[in-house]
């Protein structure tokens, strides 16, 4: 039976399934396991921590105050990340691989037809989240593995997804794509842009207030960005998690050469 929390949520129930894994992964460190939901209890505990993370740093509006969940969330894996001294799920992503569906979560956000017919497995990396005092090397090393991981066993040729920056100022947004052009980052392949709805314009200030502060790109960002991934055409601006995205792609075979050497030799990509 499903939890009393997904219950309270505008899904019916036969969409609350039974949560099997599609892909069964688990990797074990000292401190943390990092595996794929296998039950309800995990699943619900992946979707708490979201809803945490995304109000209290995003002021994100979500429909549910306690869980974060989409119809996505059903078509797909979840990974968490579980300390072993406590017992708790204090890291989670959303893994939706081309092998299972045809629906991803990028495209509610970008025109990205080209980029989805292109020949090759692939498997869109989203809901990416790190309790924050988890947020360090050895977590984000983990979970890394896990992805790579899934990666090798679906076989997938691209790796993509919307990695958010806590911005919603259009200048700081451009001073960043700046930044990110100097570092060769960024790429005009497949023609990808943002629906109008999700539209980044200076005109009409987007309907939010600008912001003073310099912006930071995530960690978690900023490691994909290391591995080798470009960020796609113009990003997009998410009101409801008051952020921008960026729309992000690897190539396994772009795989950085320091990447590789911890992940790629290990999984034989």
């Amino acid at each position: 039976m499903a939890s009393t929390l997904l219950h309270t949520v505008p899904f019916p129930l036969q969409v609350i399934r039974r949560i099997e894994p599609l892909v069964t992964l688990k990797i074990e460190t000292s401190r943390y396991i990092a595996k794929t939901v296998e039950h309800l209890e995990e699943f619900e505990s992946a979707l708490a921590l979201r809803a945490k993370i995304f109000q209290e740093e995003y002021g994100a509006v979500l429909a549910s105050a306690k869980i974060d969940i989409d119809p996505y969330d059903f078509k797909g894996d979840h990974l968490v990340i579980v300390d072993r001294l406590t017992q708790e799920v204090v890291g989670t992503h959303r893994l939706l691989c081309s092998r299972f569906t045809h629906q991803f979560y990028s495209e509610s956000e970008f025109e990205m037809s080209e980029f989805i017919q292109t020949p090759g497995v692939k498997l869109e990396l989203g809901r990416a989240c790190i309790s924050n005092e988890h947020r360090k090397g050895a977590v984000l090393n983990l979970l890394w593995r896990a992805v790579i991981q899934y990666a090798f066993v679906v076989k997938a040729r691209f790796l993509f997804g919307c990695s958010s920056v806590k911005t919603t100022d259009f200048a700081q947004t451009q001073t960043l794509l700046t930044e990110l052009a100097e570092k060769n980052h960024l790429s005009q392949e497949w023609s990808i842009q943002p629906l109008p709805a999700f539209e980044f314009s200076p005109d009409r200030n987007n309907g939010v207030p600008p912001q003073s502060q310099s912006v930071s790109v995530p960690p978690l960002f900023r490691s994909y960005l290391k591995a080798g991934a470009k960020v796609v055409g113009t990003p997009a601006l998410d009101r409801d998690f008051q952020c921008v995205d960026f729309l992000t792609v690897l190539r396994l075979s772009d795989l950085s050469q320091t990447y590789g050497n911890r992940y790629k030799t290990e999984f034989d990509l």
